[in-house]
Parts: structure tokens; C-alpha cells; sequence
């Protein structure tokens, strides 16, 4: 049969079996990247048998995993981060992404160099250094799935992502760093040249053990620094591309993907020729742009798209690479007899060495109290929960397989025997570690409501109900129930809702003297649900306005920017702004953000950029007041004290925006009115646009006249 045909059918049938693999860990409550690898040591293991043997054609190689999965998976990842939330983090993720996994990998090397030595193998520190460089990046997958289905808190979820994201490209730039002083070392060259930095180098720094560690660390910095600039402006340039684009989920989402891996082999190409870059950082910080500055060049109806289209991509490539480790662990010709003890060695040399380096630069941070401290019991999570994956299979098969130093006498190359240990890693935190995170996460709580959350979930269901029948009387007025219906359907959840309220007072009265001490924050907790409500109204009625094109991009990121700034104040328990500007905290970055922003939009009328500002406000002020309605549903909430101020201040924030749009329309009449026209057709014509995609999607239309339809009003929009 054909070898191509061969391949294709591998990988299709890969693909089903991933799929159904999926399925039962759900069904079964298990791990799903656990189960892929015990799946794929299953089918190389049938692959041995004549029928099945094309089962292991398709093979994991350095280019599949280095230039197409990798740029996928990273771009994923650091697409959907807000760089706020980890600005918040910023130092421990630094720390543990930096610091940590620089000393892990030299503890890791250290372990197995003296351990293995008291058991009579010599193995060269240089080689386990590269191994401790490789193994010491985390990948959060499993881990992370875990968390989200156990509710873990989110700042703990957030530091382990990122830290996994950022740990990858400053393992993958000091794994390069490591092999190349190896090979120079070793008087090896992959391919007879190096960059023009490497010549530069040689020159001024000299080729002896002082110049390449000198060489060895500059190379190190600038492969992190000019990444994080290189990937920085590529990104700023594909957003310039996609906001180009309008209304065409293809283009923009075929840009992402172009942008993805253009990103990584622009990088790897400069890596190649003129200076170090890491292809890694450069992806990472691209998708951040894209992710942040760049989403909002994204048509709206657009990004949910862009968002599954990347979700599905990530879910693949998992999918695959872990699947495919399982069929490599069979299939390696490793004589386990001697490597038993190297990878038992290993295996504890990691674990130590993890610890070691997460309490080691975490516990002096919590003492300079210049962040939010991190629990204990977080610690162990972060220590514990460290899975190796994907990323330390790329780094091995990038080692040249005859590649040797001296000193080495083992029976097989320094890349099998690396491979050898990775693989045994891999087993050991894919088999225990991943399947002992639940037992961890409850033996230390971390998946346990406190007190003060334990009010919160009571009244979360309060507000489901509240909405719940809100919408029961909406349907009764549309007609959509009978008189008969409706009674029945409000006294279940009338019912509910009694029954919710005494489960709270219940909750109350369990806590005894604690809820007594506490009960100020109970009543702000109340406080503090209500105005996430109400926040949480104004945004989504703010992306409905630059939806409809009834705000242009920089006001519409200008107001965002404070609606989230409020809601983070209101998380963390800081009374809600009630003045502009009052209390706003804008880091450099966002400053910077916001000059370049006005003076790329230095042509538009400033009475236009503050009239959509306050229009807008007006809009969100008057939308959270009507959501608010729901609340009086209750009388429990609505006549308390704290109700009471909130709808007292967004009362007072609507009659300010209404003063001030009032004010300067009456100052610019003539030109606001000709303005605000053209907002109001500009929404209008959004709105035909919507009604034109549901005759169609009821078939009322056909497709010429859909597409047809589509034109005539998208060239009104943009004309």
C-alpha cells in the first residue's frame, strides 16, 4: 500500500481514537492526557501485530513537533491571557518562569551527576544539565483541566498557566544555550556554521571555557529580549492587518494562524543566521498582542469563532503529541536494564529540585509582602502539580543524534539516553502525579468554599433564581405561557428561592461567633455581588455599542479599561470608583497604550471622541439601572442599606452623564446632530444586518440574495 496513504490512515485513525478517549475520561471522570498516553502505549503494542501495524506510521519528528504544534500551542495559551490579570501575579510568575526554572535545572544536574556516581555511573554534568534544562518546564494541561473541574481558586490557576506559558520559552532558549556549549565544547557542528552573533562572538570573546560561558549567557539574554521585542512587533503588525479586514471570520482567523507560525520560523530564521532570538518568547508575545491590544481589531461576531477555531486547533495538537508519546515509550530500543536506575535517579532528582525551587523563590517573596500573598498550601499544589510534557519531546529530538562528549561511555548516544530519562519523567507525572492531584487538592482544601464563599455560592443561586423569574413573567406578558403555566412555574421557584434564603440564614448561623466578626463583610459580600451585577451589565452593553459601531475602537478600549479597573477594585474589595479618575490605577503600559492610541486617532474631532465617551456612558449607566430591577424582586436584597447606595449611585451616574450630554450638545448642536446621525444609521444598518442573517438562517432568502444583501449593507457601513 501506499506509504503516504499509509500515514493518512494513521493519522485519521489516531484522531478517532483521541476522540473516544476524550469521551471516556469525561464518562469515567479521568484525566484525558493520562489516558492518551496509556492509549498509546496500548497501540504500539498492537502495532506489533501484522493487521494493526500501520497504527504507528505517522511518527512524532523534530519539524512536526518543533513548526507546527508547537506555535499552535503556545499561541492558544497567550491568546487568551489578560495581560492585567498577570500583571497582578507579575512577580511570582517572573520568579517561578526565571529564577525557579534556572535553579531547578542546575539542582537537576547536580542530583543526577553526584547520585548516579554513588551507584557507579559517570554521567557528565553537561548532560544533565541539558536534561535538567529540558525536564524543568512544566506543562499545565492535565493539571489545569483538573482545577477548572474541582474549582480551584482562580489566582492559583492563573499563576500556574502563565508560569507554564512564560517557563517555556526560558527553558527552550537555555536548553539552546546548553547545547550549543556542548557542541562547542565538543568540536561538533550541526551544519558547519553559526550565526553572526556566534562569529562575533568567537572573535571578542575567545572560543576557551571563560569566552563560551560569557557567549553562552549574553546568547541566553538576548534570545529572551529580542524575542519579547521581535514577537511584540509582529504582533502589533497582523493587528494592524486584521483591523483591515472586516466582517470575514476567514481572512482574519487564516491571519492568526499565519501569524502563529510566521512569528516562530521568522524567529528561528534570525536565530539561524544573524543573533540569538527564541521562536518560543517571540509566539508567546505575539499571541499577547493579538490577545490584548489586537481582539478589538477583531470583528465582533468574529471572535467567538477565533476563540473555538483556536480551542479546537489546541485540542488536537494535545491530542496527538500526547497520544504519540505513548506510542514512543514502546518503541524506544533503550536497554532499560541499565537506565532503571539513571531514571529512578532522575525522577527524585526533579521532584527535589521542583520543591526546592518553587518554596525556594516564593517564600522570600511572601516576606517582602510586595504582592498578595500566596498560601502555603498553594506552594504544594505548585510544587506538586508540575507535569512535563510536549515541550521537553521537542527540546530531545532537536539533540543531534551523533552528538557525543567526553567522558561518555554509555552504550547509546547522549540523545537516546535523554530521551530515555524525559520519557521516564513523563511516565512518572502523567501515571502519579496527574492522578494524585485530587487526593492533594482535598487533603490541603484547596478545592474548599470558605466561609465568606460559602455565602457567596448561597446567594449566586439567589441571583439565578431571581433571574430566573424574571424571566417566567416575561414570558407570561409575551404570551409565550398560559395564565395556568405560570402560576405553576412561580411557585416552584418562588418556592426555591424561600428555600435558598433559608439555607443562607442557615449558613449564617453555622459560622456562630466567626459570622459574627465577620458579618460587616458579609454585608459588603452583598454589596460587592450586586455591583459585579451591575458592572458586569455596563460591559457587555458597552460591547454591544462598538458592535453596532456606535463608539469608534480607542473610546470603546478607553471605557473598557475603566469598566474592568472597577470590577477588579470591586474583587478585591475596594470600595467602586464613583468620580472619573478617582482612585485609577494605570500601569506604564497602559499609559504608553493609551498615548500611541490618541495619536494614531489625533485626526478625529475631539468634541466627536468625548461625545461617544459620554453617549456611551450614558447607555451603560442606564442599562445597569434596569438591571438592577432584578433585585428588587426580593426583599431581602432590595431593602437593604447596601441595595439601596448602589442604586442610589448609579442613579446619580446616569444624571451626571445625562447633565454632561446634555451640556455639550447644546454647545455643539449643529455638529453633534449631524454626528449622532450617522451613529444611529451606522447602528440601523448593524440591525439590518442581523435581521438579513435571520431570513436567511429561516431560508426566507436564499443564498445569492443573502450574499447580495450582505454587500449593499456592508459598503453603507464602511463608506
Amino acid at each position: 500500500m501506499n506509504s503516504f496513504l499509509l500515514v493518512a490512515l494513521s493519522l485519521i485513525t489516531l484522531l478517532m481514537i483521541s476522540t473516544g478517549v476524550y469521551l471516556l475520561s469525561k464518562r469515567f471522570n479521568f484525566p484525558y492526557t493520562v489516558s492518551l498516553v496509556g492509549v498509546g502505549i496500548l497501540i504500539a503494542l498492537l502495532s506489533q501485530f501484522p493487521i494493526f501495524s500501520f497504527l504507528d506510521d505517522f511518527h512524532l519528528t523534530p519539524e512536526i513537533l518543533l513548526y507546527v504544534f508547537l506555535p499552535i500551542l503556545l499561541f492558544e495559551s497567550a491568546y487568551n491571557i489578560k495581560y492585567k490579570e498577570m500583571l497582578r501575579s507579575a512577580r511570582s510568575i517572573s520568579l517561578l518562569a526565571i529564577v525557579s526554572l534556572i535553579v531547578s535545572a542546575f539542582l537537576i544536574a547536580a542530583f543526577i551527576h553526584y547520585g548516579a556516581l554513588l551507584f557507579g555511573y559517570h554521567i557528565p554534568f553537561l548532560v544533565a544539565l541539558l536534561f535538567g534544562t529540558l525536564i524543568s518546564a512544566t506543562d499545565p494541561v492535565a493539571v489545569l483541566a483538573l482545577f477548572k473541574e474541582l474549582g480551584a481558586p482562580r489566582r492559583l490557576t492563573l499563576i500556574f498557566e502563565r508560569e507554564s506559558l512564560f517557563n517555556d520559552g526560558t527553558a527552550f532558549a537555555l536548553f539552546l544555550v546548553i547545547l550549543a556549549y556542548i557542541q562547542s565544547v565538543a568540536g561538533f557542528h550541526s551544519d558547519g556554521h553559526g550565526n553572526l552573533y556566534s562569529v562575533f562572538a568567537s572573535h571578542f570573546l575567545g572560543t576557551d571555557t571563560t569566552g563560551l560561558i560569557v557567549t553562552g549567557i549574553i546568547s541566553f539574554l538576548l534570545m529572551i529580549l529580542v524575542g519579547m521585542l521581535f514577537g511584540s512587533f509582529i504582533g502589533v503588525v497582523f493587528s494592524k492587518i486584521i483591523e483591515k479586514i472586516k466582517n470575514n471570520e476567514f481572512l482574519e482567523i487564516t491571519l492568526t494562524l499565519i501569524l502563529a507560525h510566521t512569528t516562530f520560523i521568522l524567529a528561528e530564521v534570525l536565530n539561524h543566521f544573524l543573533f540569538p532570538v527564541s521562536g518560543v518568547i517571540a509566539t508567546t508575545l505575539a499571541a499577547l498582542v493579538v490577545g490584548n491590544y489586537g481582539r478589538y481589531k477583531i470583528s465582533p461576531k468574529v471572535e467567538e469563532t477565533m476563540e473555538q477555531f483556536w480551542g479546537f486547533f489546541a485540542f488536537i495538537s494535545n491530542s496527538l503529541v500526547f497520544i504519540l508519546v505513548g506510542i514512543m515509550i514502546v518503541s524506544l530500543g533503550i536497554d532499560w536494564n541499565v537506565m532503571i536506575i539513571p531514571v529512578a535517579i532522575a525522577i527524585i532528582a526533579v521532584v527535589i529540585a521542583r520543591a526546592i525551587s518553587v518554596y525556594g523563590v516564593i517564600v522570600p517573596l511572601n516576606w517582602t509582602r510586595k504582592e498578595e500573598q500566596i498560601p502555603l498550601s498553594w506552594l504544594h499544589m505548585l510544587s506538586w502539580g508540575s507535569l512535563r510534557g510536549a515541550l521537553a519531546i521537542i527540546m530531545v529530538l532537536l539533540i543531534p543524534e551523533s552528538l557525543t562528549i567526553t567522558g561518555w561511555d554509555f552504550p547509546f548516544s547522549i540523545r537516546d539516553f535523554v530521551l530515555a530519562l524525559t520519557v521516564g519523567c513523563i511516565v512518572f507525572t502523567t501515571f502519579i502525579k496527574a492522578t494524585t492531584i485530587i487526593p492533594f487538592m482535598k487533603y490541603f482544601h484547596i478545592d474548599k468554599l470558605h466561609e465568606i464563599e460559602e455565602v457567596e455560592h448561597v446567594e449566586g443561586k439567589m441571583i439565578m433564581l431571581l433571574e430566573v423569574l424574571a424571566k417566567i413573567g416575561s414570558l407570561k406578558e409575551r404570551g409565550f405561557i398560559i395564565q395556568e403555566e405560570y402560576i405553576l412555574l412561580h411557585e416552584k421557584y418562588t418556592h426555591e428561592l424561600e428555600t435558598v434564603r433559608l439555607e443562607l440564614e442557615t449558613v449564617r448561623l453555622e459560622l456562630d461567633e466567626l459570622m459574627k466578626q465577620k458579618w460587616d463583610k458579609i454585608a459588603g459580600l452583598i454589596k460587592r455581588v450586586i455591583t459585579l451585577h451591575a458592572l458586569g451589565i455596563e460591559k457587555f452593553s458597552l460591547k454591544k455599542l462598538y458592535m453596532y459601531n456606535e463608539i469608534s475602537e480607542h473610546e470603546f478600549k478607553v471605557l473598557l479599561r475603566k469598566n474592568e479597573s472597577q470590577i477588579h477594585r470591586v474583587e478585591i474589595g475596594l470600595p467602586q470608583i464613583k468620580t472619573e479618575g478617582e482612585g485609577e490605577n494605570i500601569n506604564l503600559f497602559e499609559r504608553l497604550t493609551e498615548v500611541v492610541s490618541t495619536w494614531l486617532h489625533r485626526d478625529v474631532n475631539p468634541i466627536f471622541s468625548r461625545f461617544m465617551r459620554v453617549r456611551s456612558r450614558l447607555v451603560m449607566t442606564d442599562s445597569a439601572l434596569k438591571g438592577l430591577i432584578t433585585f428588587e424582586a426580593v426583599d431581602f436584597i432590595a431593602g437593604r442599606k447596601e441595595f439601596r447606595e448602589i442604586q442610589e449611585l448609579y442613579t446619580s451616574f446616569r444624571e451626571n452623564a445625562q447633565k454632561e450630554y446634555n451640556e455639550l450638545f447644546k454647545a455643539n448642536k449643529l455638529l453633534l446632530v449631524e454626528f449622532d446621525s450617522r451613529l444611529a444609521n451606522k447602528s440601523l444598518l448593524k440591525q439590518q444586518e442581523i435581521i438579513v442573517e435571520d431570513l436567511f438562517q429561516k431560508e426566507i432568502i436564499s443564498p445569492k440574495l443573502y450574499i447580495r444583501f450582505k454587500e449593499e449593507i456592508e459598503e453603507k457601513i464602511y463608506e
